[in-house]
């Protein structure tokens, strides 16, 4: 049996002495070496012991702030507060829910995609358009620098 590590790295080597192959006439067996191949995650990306995801919200979530339930890797589900007037590709770090390292963890990070309907209903289609007159709109945009975009 071998015992993996939580946390461990891909590409790993582990050395698991004298389980190897008997060594040549009637020698002591040799060392084995298991190499570890972490098989990627549908949805978590790591990076060193912090895991990232996307999430999709509502652009209401995204207006007004939200509660939200969010998967993490252990399979367990957390409630993190959308921030009302989050901007899509906006990050949010949750502390010690990334990969565990000894006795700490990694990060979680979140990076919200605010959906835009691809259709609306008749009612949908006039409260934005109410929304748009209340708030205005901005028929000249200035550009903005990329590293203005976040995440």
């Amino acid at each position: 049996m071998v015992t993996i590590p939580a946390g461990v790295e891909n590409g790993r080597r582990l050395v698991i002495p004298r389980q190897g192959d008997a060594g040549p006439n009637g020698g002591s067996p040799g060392d084995l070496y298991v190499i570890i191949r972490i098989k990627p995650h549908e949805y978590f990306e790591r990076q060193e012991y912090d895991l990232y995801c996307a999430v999709p919200i509502s652009i209401s979530q995204a207006s007004l702030g939200a509660d939200i339930h969010v998967s993490t890797l252990d399979g367990k589900t957390i409630k993190v507060k959308v921030p009302a007037g989050t901007q899509n590709g906006k990050m949010l770090r949750v502390r010690n829910e990334g990969v565990p390292s000894g006795s700490h963890r990694g990060n979680l990070y979140i990076k919200f995609m605010v959906r835009i309907p691809e259709k609306l209903s008749r009612r949908g289609k006039e409260l934005l358009e109410e929304l748009a007159r209340s708030e205005g709109q901005n028929d000249s945009p200035g550009a903005i620098h990329l590293s203005q975009l976040g995440g």
